[in-house]
């Protein structure tokens, strides 16, 4: 991102919080960043195109930093805290945009952004199935979606508290609270054997409704498996599918190849399914 677009990004952030997006003109932006509206419409086709760049950019500032948090030493339960912890700091720090997006009637929703709020929905999601896979293994497969499903909700309802600023929380001792509530859900499913409300096959049709995952995607889950593993074969073999994938054209043999040398590996259940679902493999 260029210099001169990321200022222009981070000032009509600022402006979109104190005054609400309806209420703001371009010309207050580019006021704000010293520059004229010719130099604004060079990155952006409108005030809705900076809102979805805005939207992108403070997702992708709190995505960074859960993503940096060094776990490779962590069991799958501390860093599940750890980043938990990390994702509401940034949350917090960031909630005046995200109060105008709650309390802002007049957000265009077009197409682009739909689509964009659905794959920060997506991607959250992943976030939690991946955590969970990692701390409870398969035993919990058969509940694994409903459990996302109100794991996510637990923790909403307490972002709610904080981005309105009704409630001051330790958010380390906050995120390993709502872990715990977890091991607690999970033995009254193991308990009960009822059948899960989320099945399969809903989650398949559900899934239809969300994009398709890029190569960026893929990407990012290799980088952040990679950042956990230290056994020196498997780093080699996701390099190779990484570089395949960086290519114009991805060598189905060779990834197909590669995903058979770690296909018992544990802890890359998850992504192997990612890749062979993207390659139809």
């Amino acid at each position: 991102m260029k210099e001169k677009e990321k200022k222009i990004i981070e000032a009509a952030v600022s402006i979109f919080a104190t005054k609400g997006y309806s209420a703001t003109s371009i010309q207050e932006i580019v006021d704000a960043c010293g520059m004229s509206k010719g130099a604004f419409y060079l990155y952006f086709k409108s005030k809705d195109a900076l809102l979805l760049s805005a939207f992108k950019y403070q997702f992708q500032l709190i995505q960074s930093k859960v993503d940096s948090v060094p776990v490779k030493d962590l069991s799958p339960r501390d860093a599940f805290v750890l980043q938990l912890k990390t994702q509401l700091e940034e949350i917090q720090k960031n909630k005046e945009f995200i109060i105008m997006q709650t309390r802002e009637q007049a957000i265009p929703i077009n197409s682009e952004i739909e689509d964009f709020i659905k794959k920060m929905t997506q991607n959250i999601g992943r976030f939690y199935h991946r955590s969970l896979h990692a701390i409870y293994g398969t035993k919990i497969d058969r509940y694994i979606f409903d459990l996302n499903m109100i794991l996510q909700g637990i923790v909403q309802s307490y972002l709610k508290l904080i981005i309105l600023d009704l409630g001051q929380f330790d958010l380390q001792k906050l995120a390993a609270f709502v872990l715990r509530r977890a091991d607690d859900l999970v033995e009254g499913y193991l308990k009960s054997d009822e059948e899960p409300i989320l099945s399969d096959e809903f989650v398949c049709q559900l899934t239809e409704q969300y994009p398709e995952l890029t190569r960026e995607d893929l990407l990012r889950e290799i980088s952040l498996v990679k950042n956990k593993i230290d056994n020196e074969a498997f780093l080699i073999t996701l390099d190779v599918i990484e570089e395949e994938i960086k290519g114009d054209s991805p060598r189905l043999p060779v990834i197909k190849g590669m995903l058979s040398n770690i296909k018992n590996a544990p802890g890359l259940e998850e992504l192997i399914s990612v890749l062979e679902h993207y390659f139809k493999l």
